[in-house]
């Protein structure tokens, strides 16, 4: 194959697409191969697979605007339809649907699977570097974006094919040169160690050292408030307090009778009336016929009630004070006789 490319010996790999008409013209199919392989489900995988077919034919055309042989043209779009084609199989929703039966590859090159092919293909460009760089460096690309071919169902195929993606990076920068100097050269790491203050005693000890300050501290301060407090105390012992006289006892109150209770018999039957308060008892004789009509002589049924309530003040000492009512006036002969 013969390819039109651009070596010089100060181009750097990371301006490859810059320098590379290929790459530059496949840019957006080189795009949509990890956004299609890290997409979960996709609403119209037709719709999506005819914008690829569209964009694919737009990238023949730039390929031929660029000027570049129709080999590398065709070498270029079998690796872009496997990339696409293994993106999109990988998928859960791409193993089951359109790309199943008709993808990419059997759309343009009428084969189903070229993971065998694409990397047949590159050993025999890498005979030639310097020659076929522009197609290397397009397949390098594919390589970085997760391509993976053959070497994903081969036993220790990762490790394989970490080798073959370093062989032809040497490759490339054989033919490309190194990498140009940074313009900010990185700064040497240097670890930064961080200093703890550690103090010079242990902290146990000054712990240890404060309390015995704080005790003595106390110390000293109840010795010095001993020594001014026992003077007073002295004097509060031996001061004699003044004698108290009763000047008057406390007027003891009379017991309070219970007339209530000792004239329950009375009470019920409608004779009396009784109130005991704190400091007396008050009974009420009910009835107009206590005496006679103009007399001082108390009738013969009163007798018993009124012995009865005389036999429960005679032990109690105090004033009893008998009272009555006649027309609404007191009549003192008849209170004099009870």
């Amino acid at each position: 194959m013969q390819e039109r490319q651009d070596t010089g010996s100060d181009a750097g790999f990371t301006g490859a697409s810059s320098n590379n008409q290929l790459v530059a013209a496949a840019n957006p199919l080189l795009n949509a191969i990890p956004q299609i392989r890290h997409s979960v489900s996709h609403d119209d995988q037709v719709a999506l697979r005819q914008r690829l077919i569209d964009e694919i034919r737009r990238f023949e055309v730039r390929c031929q605007q660029a000027g570049l042989p129709y080999e590398v043209i065709v070498g270029a779009r079998y690796c872009l339809c496997t990339a696409l084609d293994e993106a999109a199989a990988l998928t859960p929703w791409g193993s089951s649907g359109v790309w199943s039966s008709n993808g990419l590859l059997v759309t343009f090159h009428n084969e189903t699977w070229g993971g065998e092919k694409f990397f047949q293909l590159l050993a025999r460009l890498s005979q030639n570097p310097r020659e076929h760089i522009l197609l290397l460096e397009m397949i390098n690309y594919c390589l970085l974006l997760g391509f993976e071919g053959r070497y994903r169902v081969l036993d220790n195929g990762r490790t394989q094919l970490e080798t073959i993606k370093q062989r032809l990076w040497q490759m490339i920068r054989g033919v490309r040169g190194s990498y140009p100097p940074p313009l900010s050269p990185h700064p040497e790491d240097r670890p930064v160690l961080r200093k703890l203050w550690r103090p010079m005693v242990p902290l146990w000890a000054c712990v240890a050292l404060a309390g015995f300050i704080a005790c003595l501290f106390y110390i000293v301060l109840n010795w010095r408030l001993g020594d001014n407090t026992n003077p007073v105390l002295a004097k509060i012992y031996q001061s004699q307090l003044p004698e108290t006289t009763i000047q008057q006892p406390a007027r003891q109150l009379p017991a309070v009778l219970n007339l209530r209770g000792f004239l329950k018999p009375e009470i019920e039957a409608g004779l009396v009336a009784v109130k005991d308060e704190a400091d007396r008892s008050v009974v009420i004789l009910k009835g107009d016929g206590l005496f006679a009509s103009a007399s001082t002589v108390v009738r013969d049924r009163f007798e018993p009630v009124i012995n009865r309530i005389a036999q429960a003040m005679n032990n109690v000492s105090g004033k009893i004070l008998g009272g009555g009512l006649q027309r609404q006036r007191a009549d003192p002969q008849r209170a004099l006789c009870l």
